[in-house]
């Protein structure tokens, strides 16, 4: 090519066409955000009412006079009890009676812990049964169910630790956890109970919450045995079992006893109260 030629030429510029972005499908109206940001509140105030507050309202229900032990006392039913265990320390069991016998709701009745599985005893059950006898509250003695233990080997740490007395409860067994199965538990705690009973003379006292009585235990077979069940901040308890003790709350307050306790009622007339004491 000759020198200097084209030197002065023009390029061309080549137009790339801007790429279009892609339109959404479909643009949601304001009034949508508005409707489904309302939808989202509702839901999670209604979660946040069903289980966190409403469970609760209980507590703050008119006392009718009941202020005493700090909760709203259940009425209409024979007598008042406290059941007990380690947790409560050292109880002064006389300033107990003196001070339920000074309102009108006196307690009357006194459940304590002595054993658990096949090996642990209570630190303070010797001296709970002895003092709550002494100061006139019928006595009553549970044991915590182990599922993963013997049931054989539970029944004889029972009967090995617990005395009862003429006019105390019959034995009672507090079972809150299922073990394996539920079949599995039935079948072990049904031995447990037997050899209870066949040593005491009497059908122990079953304690399970509402909710693990229907879950574990039902079964016709558990139904001849008395039931006490554990229910809380409600009016009544939630179960179509035929039961005598309903443990209502664990935030009682109970002069003797540091800190808070489960209170209890008890359900039926002065001869089903009998019915369920020991007689010889």
């Amino acid at each position: 090519m000759p020198a200097g030629k084209g030197k002065n030429k023009k390029k061309k510029r080549v137009s790339v066409p801007k790429k279009k972005g892609r339109k959404p499908f479909y643009i949601m109206p304001d009034w949508m955000h508005w409707l489904i940001t309302a939808v989202l509140i509702a839901v999670v105030s209604t979660g946040a009412y069903l289980f966190f507050l409403r469970p609760y309202f209980y507590r703050w229900k008119p006392c009718h006079g009941a202020k005493e032990y700090d909760v709203c006392l259940p009425t209409g039913y024979l007598c008042y009890g406290i059941d007990v265990s380690h947790h409560q320390g050292k109880i002064d069991w006389g300033r107990v009676a003196l001070s339920s016998a000074a309102n009108g709701y006196p307690i009357r009745f006194a459940i304590m812990k002595a054993t658990e599985g096949s090996t642990f005893t209570d630190s303070e059950y010797l001296d709970n049964i002895r003092e709550a006898r002494a100061a006139g509250f019928v006595c009553g003695v549970y044991h915590f169910y182990n599922p993963g233990t013997s049931p054989e080997k539970q029944a004889e740490h029972y009967i090995n630790t617990v005395k009862l007395q003429k006019g105390d409860f019959v034995p009672v067994v507090d079972v809150e956890r299922s073990g394996r199965s539920s079949g599995d538990l039935q079948r072990e705690l049904l031995v447990f109970l037997k050899a209870l009973e066949k040593h005491y003379g009497a059908k122990p006292v079953i304690y399970a919450s509402a909710k693990f009585r229907k879950r574990h235990l039902d079964s016709a077979e558990f139904d001849s045995y008395p039931f006490w069940v554990a229910h809380y901040y409600v009016s009544r308890p939630d179960t179509d079992k035929l039961w005598r003790f309903w443990q209502f709350t664990d935030r009682a307050g109970v002069d003797g006893i540091d800190g808070n306790t489960d209170f209890n009622v008890f359900r039926g007339t002065e001869a089903d109260f009998n019915k369920l004491r020991i007689e010889k």
